[in-house]
C-alpha cells in the first residue's frame, strides 16, 4: 500500500506478516485482525506525527501496549495502523522524596518495581500479565491488590496524551493534591485509547508493605467461605481472593472453596485464621509464594491446560453483599450449560472472573450465552459488566443497559469532540460508528 511507504517516512514501520500477526490479537478469544502496518515510535513527538498524518488521511489507528488485554481492547478491528508503544519504555524519573515516578507509556509495571526494589516503595497495582503502565491506565486495570490500593486510575497524578489531530497535551501534574480545572487525567484513564494515546505518565509510589502474612482457608461450601468475608474485610488486607473448588482441582490443590488472603499488619494473619476457623473452615494454613504465583498465572495456566482452545474471561463485579449470590449463580450456570469454567475472584472488592475454554463455533455460542447471562445477573444485583478489564469489543452491547442511553450519548459527544474523524481505536467501547476508512487506498 502506498500509504505504508508514506508512514515509513515519519516513523519506524514493520509490515511483514510476522510483525502484523504478532499485533493482531490480545490474549482474549476475540477474532484476530491483522493491521496493515505496525508503527514503532520512540517519542511522543513521533506518536503525535503519526496521529496527525493518519487523521488527515482517515486511517484507523489502534494503540498497543503489551497485548495482555482480555477484552480485545488492542485488536485492530479496522486494520490500518497498530501503534505499538513497546519502544517507549523508559523510566524517566524516580523521585522518592515526591513519591512519584515518570514513565513512558510502554514501560512495564514489573520493570518499574524492579527499579524500585530495595527502596521501600512500589507501584502498587499488580495484575497477572506483565502489562505496560500506559495500557494499565488506558484500561484502568486493577487486580488482586485493588482491595487495599485501588485500581490504576488511583495511582495516576498526570499524563501526556497525543490527541487524534496530533496535538500533545499534559493533564494533572506532580502534586499529590490537585483541584484546578476539569479532571482530564481521569477522563483518559479507562478510555482504552479511544480519546487519545497516552505517551507518558506521572504515577504515585506507595510504601512497600513491611509485613506480609498470607493465609489460605479451605471451606466445605461457598456459603461458608462467603460468610467470613465481612470480618476479613475489617482487617488490613492486601488481597482477599476466592478460588472455587473446580479451580483448586485444576491447580492440583486440595479441592475446596478457598479464601486466599494477604495481610500487611502484624497479627492480622492470626486474626484471619481465627475468623476462618470460627466460620467453619475445614483447614487453615499459612501460605507462601507458590500459591500466589499460581493465582497470578490463572490465565496462562488455563491456556496450558487446554491446548488448542481459545479462552473467554468474564469480568463482572457486584456490591460486596451480593458476592456469594453471584458465585452461586455462576456455578449453577456452568453446571446447567455443561461448560468447563474456572471460577476465581477478588472477594475483597466483589470482582469475579470465570475463564472458559472453547474450540468450536457451537462451544463459542454456549460460552457467549453464559457470558451474557453473567453480565445480566451482575447488573440485576446492582453490579457492572466490567470490573477491571474494560469494555473493549466484548462489552459494548451492555454499555447502554448499565449507564443508560443518556450517558452513552454524552460519551459519544466526548468521542466526537476529541476524535471527530473516528480514527482512534475504532470498534471499542462505544457501539459501532459508521465510518469509512482509507486504509486500503
Amino acid at each position: 500500500m502506498n500509504w505504508v511507504n508514506e508512514l515509513a517516512a515519519i516513523v519506524a514501520v514493520e509490515s511483514t506478516g510476522v510483525a502484523r500477526a504478532g499485533h493482531a490479537s490480545d490474549v482474549s478469544g476475540h477474532e484476530a485482525v491483522w493491521p496493515d502496518a505496525v508503527a514503532l515510535p520512540v517519542s511522543a513527538g513521533e506518536v503525535a506525527a503519526v496521529l496527525s498524518w493518519a487523521n488527515d488521511r482517515r486511517i484507523a489507528v489502534t494503540p498497543w501496549g503489551a497485548g495482555s488485554s482480555v477484552e480485545g481492547n488492542p485488536i485492530p478491528v479496522k486494520g490500518g495502523i497498530c501503534l505499538s508503544l513497546e519502544r517507549m519504555n523508559r523510566v524517566k524519573e524516580i523521585r522518592l522524596g515526591d513519591r512519584l515516578a515518570v514513565v513512558e507509556a510502554g514501560t512495564k509495571y514489573r520493570e518499574l518495581n524492579r527499579q524500585l526494589a530495595g527502596s521501600g516503595w512500589q507501584f502498587a497495582v499488580e495484575i497477572g500479565g506483565d502489562a505496560t503502565i500506559g495500557g494499565m491506565i488506558a484500561n484502568n486495570a486493577a487486580g488482586p491488590k485493588a482491595v487495599k490500593y485501588g485500581s490504576t486510575k488511583a495511582h495516576v497524578l498526570g499524563l501526556e496524551v497525543a490527541l487524534a489531530d496530533g496535538r500533545l497535551i499534559r493533564t494533572g501534574g506532580r502534586a499529590w493534591k490537585q483541584s484546578c480545572g476539569y479532571n482530564l487525567t481521569q477522563l483518559f484513564a479507562g478510555s482504552e485509547g479511544t480519546l487519545g494515546v497516552i505517551t507518558e505518565a506521572i504515577v504515585k509510589l506507595t510504601p512497600a508493605p513491611a509485613v506480609r502474612e498470607v493465609v489460605a482457608a479451605r471451606f466445605g461450601s461457598v456459603r461458608a467461605a462467603v460468610d467470613c468475608l465481612g470480618e476479613l474485610r475489617r482487617l488490613d488486607a492486601g488481597a482477599i481472593e476466592f478460588l472455587d473448588r473446580s479451580y483448586m482441582e485444576f491447580l492440583g490443590e486440595v479441592v475446596a472453596d478457598t479464601l486466599f488472603c494477604e495481610f500487611h499488619t502484624a497479627g492480622h494473619g492470626e486474626a484471619a485464621e481465627r475468623i476462618c476457623r470460627a466460620g467453619g473452615a475445614e483447614s487453615v494454613e499459612r501460605a507462601g509464594e507458590e500459591l500466589w504465583r499460581a493465582r497470578l498465572r490463572a490465565y496462562t495456566a488455563s491456556q496450558e491446560a487446554n491446548p488448542g482452545a481459545r479462552l473467554l474471561t468474564t469480568d463482572t463485579a457486584v456490591p460486596l453483599g451480593a458476592f456469594g449470590e453471584m458465585v452461586e449463580f455462576l456455578q449453577q450456570e456452568l453446571a446447567t450449560r455443561r461448560l468447563t469454567g474456572y471460577l476465581l475472584g477478588h472477594a475483597g472488592d466483589g470482582n469475579l472472573h470465570v475463564i472458559l475454554p472453547w474450540r468450536s463455533a457451537a462451544e463459542w455460542a454456549a460460552v457467549e450465552a453464559f457470558h451474557g447471562a453473567a453480565v445480566r445477573k451482575s447488573m440485576e444485583l446492582g453490579g457492572t459488566a466490567s470490573g477491571e478489564h474494560g469494555v473493549g469489543m466484548g462489552k459494548r452491547e451492555f454499555l447502554a443497559a448499565e449507564h443508560g442511553e443518556g450517558a452513552v450519548a454524552v460519551m459519544r459527544m466526548m468521542k466526537q469532540m476529541l476524535d471527530p474523524r473516528g480514527v482512534l481505536n475504532p470498534g471499542k467501547v462505544l457501539p459501532s460508528q459508521n465510518v469509512t476508512y482509507a486504509n486500503g487506498e
